[in-house]
Formats: structure tokens, C-alpha cells, sequence
């Protein structure tokens, strides 16, 4: 047993996994350490300024990678790849989509920053806001092409693990100076290091990669345009879509209701989003791989990954649940004593976040497997009547209706999600298959001995 145990941590799948943990753990820890850290530095607006620029450009960099991680993760043949030649196409196209993604807001940027003497507070600081979207945007498909490479370490590190750790400690050098005095200022901090890490993931593509891609003769004729034009319409819905769910609430409420308000929502959300860190790390490894499985037309081999993957995300985010439900009240008296009272939003904030892990990988099953345009318009309906309900509950219970609103959506989608997979792919991402899977692989090993027992017996006989 102990050498079997060896054997697997030694194997690559279980490194990978390890080291995709260990960043997205680290990366939380430290996400938490530059929340504490820009929430004793700056006074409750400012804090509040700072989370509500640092929202809109995250949100904006999800939305204009216009879907290209995803559509990369589906169509890159890496086991024949080989640099110059294979996969060319699909690079230039991607190039061309972030080049309209990341111009676009950099150009937004300019125009709003000429008129922002005329703009009222707090949207006279959107340029900034913007500039931080467009170097996240390039962020989000470095990750995607390093992890689709398995390199995990250059993918997850530069930006879940270096960037955090290095605003901590500008943040804080530059308050104990007494250089640090407003939110517009802390955005611009960290987005000068984004971009650092950004620049060191990007020279690392072009010596993997190249540029060649951008300017060869047949990586744009060998486009499938009509296809992949589709697919990244649909991806692009759908990237709005994911990013309305991690941000749209936060913005929402520092403009309807107030930028401490905002501050607080944030915070509970990246409390709760601790539940959710299995899954991130585990995706991190899994989704190439079952990606790779519904290439091969493997439903077998995909049913016993996603089981495998919902079932332990699902374990560890609800023993991380109880925990929270003990220590989150501590947690919350560490960024405001204020925050207390609104206990009950992240209580439900985590019961989401549970929901969220029992599903497993969820909705990307439905885009790497064919169903990213049924997904947009079960999204389109499902947000349709979010709305409505987010309206219902929150003028009638405050925060707490936000997040009950949230919750409901969310669960809803994944539902949604469940039952398309099954009905194309026989592939179920509850949790509870995995008890399917071993109750069935039982009862093939009890129907094998007793085929052995019988086989036995026969040949017992004179």
C-alpha cells in the first residue's frame, strides 16, 4: 500500500495537481493578505474606490478575451504540436480577438481619461480601470496556454502567487512612507505589477512560441473562420456571462448603494471563494484532460475523471464550509468590526460555493464538449430572470437578498448544465457519481468472482 502511495506521488498527474494547489492555495492566502492590507491602508472610501476599480477592469479583462482561452484549450493539438508549423492558425486567430480585446479598452481608456474632467466621481478614474482590464485580458490567455502546455508553474505563478505577494509589500512600504493615500493610486500600484508579470509570461510565449504565427502565409487561410467565429461569439457570451457572476453584484451595489457597501460584498465573496479553491486547482489539471477524453470520443474514461474530480472538490469545500461557519465571523471583525452584522451574506455566499463544487467542472464540460451555444442561451434566459429576482430580494432583504439571488442563479445553471451533459455525453459532474462509479465497479468485481467460482467448479467436475 505505502509503495502504491509512492508510485502516485511520484507519477506527473499528481505533481501537476500538487503544484496547482499549492499556487491556488497561496494565491487565496495572498489575494486575502492584499484585501487586509489595502483595507488598513486606505480609509473605508478609498478602500471602497479601490474595489470597485479593481472589479470593473477585472471584469472587463474577463469579457475581452472575447472566449480565446477556451477556444484554445478546445482545439490545440498539443501531442502533435511542433513550433511554426501545427497550430498556427488557431494562434493567429487568437492574436487577432485579444488584439480587438485589449485595443479596445486601451482606446476606451484614452477617451475617457481626455474627457475626465467633465466625468463626476467615482467614474473619473475608469482609465485606469480599463488599463488594468487590458493587461488582465492577456493574462487570462497566457494562463490558459501554459496550462494547456502543463506548464503549471509559469501559468499559475507570475500573476496567482508573485503579483499578489509583491502589492502587499509596495502597498504597504508605500503607506508606511506616507506615499499611499488613495484608491486611484493603490489600482495603479498593482496594475504596474500586473503588467510586470504579464511581460515575463509573454517573453517566455515568444521563446516557446514565437510570432511567426502572426504573419505566415497559411495561418490565416487555414482559419475555419465560420466555425471559429461561432465558437468565440458563443465563448464571449458566455465569458460575460462568468464574469457578471464573480463581479456584476460588487458593481452594482457600489453604484446603487454605496462603496463601503461594495467593500464589504467583495470581501464576503472572496471569503466564500476559499470553498471553491478545489475545484479551481483540480480544473486547473482536469479540464485538458477531459478535453482531450471527449476528443477520443471517450465516455468512459471522461465519466471516471469527473467523478473523480466533482467528488473531491465537493469533500473538501463542504469540510471547508464548516470551518468557515465557525471562524467567519473572526475573519470579518479582521477587515471591519462593521462587517459582523452581515454575517448572514456569507453564509450563503458559502452555500453557493458548496453548490458550486458539487457540480464539479460544470459549465466548462459544456463548452469543451459541444454545448457552449445551448449553455448562452440558457445563460440569457437564466440571467433574464436573475435580474428580476435580484431586484425582488434586494430591495427586500439588502445584501443578504444579493446573495440569495446569486445562489439561486447559480444552482439553476448548473442544473441546466448537468442535464444537457448526461443527455449528450452520458457524463454525469455530480459529486454523488463517484458512489455511482464504485458501486458499479463492485458489482463487476462480485459478478467476475463469481464467474471465476462457477468456471471453478466446472472444471472441479469428473
Amino acid at each position: 500500500m505505502i509503495e502504491r502511495i509512492r508510485a502516485i506521488a511520484a507519477g506527473k498527474g499528481f505533481q501537476k495537481i500538487f503544484w496547482s494547489l499549492v499556487s491556488r492555495g497561496s494565491s487565496t492566502v495572498l489575494s486575502f493578505a492584499l484585501l487586509f492590507v489595502a483595507s488598513h491602508v486606505l480609509d473605508t472610501n478609498e478602500y471602497g474606490l479601490y474595489i470597485f476599480l479593481f472589479s470593473v477592469g477585472s471584469s472587463l479583462g474577463l469579457i475581452a478575451v472575447f472566449g480565446q482561452q477556451v477556444l484554445l484549450v478546445k482545439h490545440f493539438r498539443l501531442a502533435t504540436h511542433a513550433r511554426g508549423e501545427t497550430n498556427q492558425s488557431l494562434l493567429y486567430y487568437n492574436a487577432l480577438w485579444l488584439g480587438i480585446g485589449c485595443g479596445g479598452q486601451l482606446l476606451a481608456a484614452l477617451v475617457i481619461w481626455l474627457l475626465s474632467d467633465r466625468i463626476p466621481y467615482p467614474y473619473d478614474h475608469l482609465p485606469i480601470a480599463l488599463l488594468f482590464g487590458a493587461i488582465f485580458t492577456l493574462s487570462e490567455y497566457m494562463q490558459s496556454y501554459f496550462i494547456v502546455h502543463a506548464r503549471i508553474v509559469l501559468a499559475l505563478v507570475p500573476r496567482e502567487n508573485l503579483w499578489r505577494l509583491l502589492s502587499c509589500a509596495a502597498l504597504g512600504l508605500l503607506a508606511w512612507a506616507g506615499l499611499l493615500q488613495t484608491g486611484a493610486v493603490a489600482i495603479e500600484i498593482v496594475t504596474g505589477l500586473l503588467a510586470l508579470m504579464v511581460g515575463y509570461q509573454f517573453v517566455r510565449f515568444v521563446a516557446h512560441e514565437g510570432l511567426g504565427f502572426l504573419h505566415a502565409p497559411t495561418a490565416r487561410a487555414e482559419v475555419p473562420s465560420r466555425e471559429w467565429r461561432r465558437e468565440t461569439l458563443t465563448f464571449s457570451a458566455n465569458g460575460f456571462f462568468s464574469s457578471a457572476a464573480l463581479y456584476f453584484e460588487t458593481i452594482l451595489i457600489g453604484i446603487a448603494i454605496g462603496l463601503d457597501v461594495a467593500a464589504f460584498y467583495f470581501v464576503a465573496t472572496r471569503i466564500a471563494s476559499l470553498l471553491i479553491l478545489p475545484v479551481l486547482a483540480i480544473d486547473t489539471v482536469g479540464v485538458p484532460l477531459i478535453s482531450a477524453r471527449f476528443q477520443e470520443r471517450d465516455h468512459e474514461g471522461a465519466q471516471k475523471l469527473v467523478s473523480m474530480l466533482s467528488a473531491g472538490s465537493f469533500a473538501l469545500a463542504l469540510i471547508g464550509g464548516v470551518v468557515l461557519f465557525v471562524i467567519g465571523p473572526f475573519v470579518l471583525h479582521l477587515f471591519d468590526p462593521s462587517f459582523v452584522e452581515h454575517f448572514p451574506v456569507l453564509v450563503l455566499l458559502s452555500i453557493g460555493a458548496i453548490a458550486h463544487a458539487f457540480f464539479g467542472p460544470g459549465t466548462w464540460l459544456m463548452m469543451i464538449g459541444g454545448g457552449e451555444a445551448y449553455l448562452l442561451k440558457a445563460r440569457s434566459v437564466v440571467f433574464v430572470v436573475y435580474l428580476g429576482l435580484l431586484f425582488v430580494l434586494a430591495s427586500q432583504f439588502g445584501p443578504e437578498g444579493v446573495a440569495m439571488a446569486g445562489v439561486i442563479e447559480l444552482v439553476t445553471l448548473h442544473l441546466i448544465s448537468r442535464r444537457w451533459v448526461l443527455r449528450q455525453w452520458k457524463v454525469d459532474n455530480a459529486a454523488t457519481s463517484f458512489l455511482m462509479l464504485r458501486w458499479r465497479a463492485r458489482r463487476a468485481e462480485a459478478a467476475q468472482m463469481r464467474d471465476r467460482a462457477l468456471e471453478a467448479g466446472d472444471n472441479g467436475r469428473p
